[in-house]
């Protein structure tokens, strides 16, 4: 018999373009995975700090020390949240790529899409905002009062609405990370399955 006509172990190893599949395969799971705890921690972060430690800060320590101590909390989440949303657009990334062709469905675009919302939401409160805030009640400007306290009202209006914006944003992130977890649609089948042999016989 000859030697080239036999099998060996060498031929049920899993050739390149498996491998290939196999670290793309990989690659989604773990970015998905780095995704959905920074979205998550993201979200979570806001409701806590903006939604309970906030108004009770405001409520029950005098001014000018509330508005300094929270003006100081929020400053040290922008960071955090302009962290999160780097790994959140690099998760983008490393997903889009591993997915290849399945990656242009509605649900991923409107993944990424949402993605870079939270981003520039991040950057508008942690570059912008949130020093402005700070500034103003470092001058020692009241809420309502004056020209310069109604533009403190205003901003911390802002502020409000995009912590509400980011909260949901960052939940519907999660959920669109799991739900476009391998997800493909029925009708696709995947390039290397081949059909069952006919059984002999007329056909």
């Amino acid at each position: 018999m000859n030697d080239e006509a036999q099998f060996s172990e060498a031929d049920l190893a899993p050739g390149p373009e498996e491998r290939a599949a196999s670290r793309r395969f990989l690659i989604d799971r773990v970015a998905a995975s780095v995704a959905a705890l920074a979205a998550g921690a993201w979200a979570g972060g806001m409701v806590a700090l903006g939604a309970c430690a906030a108004p009770f800060v405001f409520r029950l320590a005098p001014a000018p020390f509330s508005g300094d101590a929270m003006s100081a909390a929020f400053a040290r989440f922008d960071q955090l949240a302009l962290g999160a949303a780097v790994i959140l657009l690099g998760a983008e990334v490393a997903r889009t790529w591993a997915a290849g062709r399945q990656g242009a469905g509605p649900a991923a675009r409107v993944r990424r899409l949402v993605a870079m919302v939270m981003a520039g939401c991040a950057a508008y409160v942690g570059l912008a905002l949130t020093p402005r805030i700070a500034a103003l009640h470092r001058d020692g400007v009241r809420r309502g009062e004056g020209a310069l306290g109604m533009e403190l009202e205003r901003a911390h209006r802002r502020a409000e609405l995009v912590g509400r914006s980011e909260v949901f944003l960052g939940a519907g992130l999660v959920v669109l990370h799991v739900f476009t977890l391998g997800a493909r649609r029925p009708d696709q089948d995947d390039d290397d399955e081949a059909a069952a042999p006919l059984p002999p016989g007329p056909r």
